[in-house]
């Protein structure tokens, strides 16, 4: 009889991580960086939504500062 119960209460169990996996993974986190300069969505896919760079931002001189603050703001997205 324990038995039985235990096997029921994994099987629920397994169920519920089920669910909360499928919901991580259709979750999104929004991170930015340079004060809002790039912004990124990241899902629980781990996996880039969407990437918004405000164009004052984009300047030949600038790129290396640039591409600093996108990966700042992928990795910042992905650690959330």
């Amino acid at each position: 009889m324990m038995n039985r119960k235990m096997m029921k209460q994994a099987q629920q169990l397994q169920k519920n991580m089920a669910k909360m996996q499928e919901e991580l993974e259709s979750a999104t986190v929004k991170a930015s960086a340079g004060g809002g300069t790039v912004k990124a969505v990241v899902s629980g896919k781990m996996r880039v939504e969407s990437l918004e760079i405000d164009p004052d931002a984009v300047s030949p001189e600038d790129v290396e500062i640039l591409q600093d603050m996108v990966q700042a703001a992928v990795n910042d997205g992905l650690e959330k």
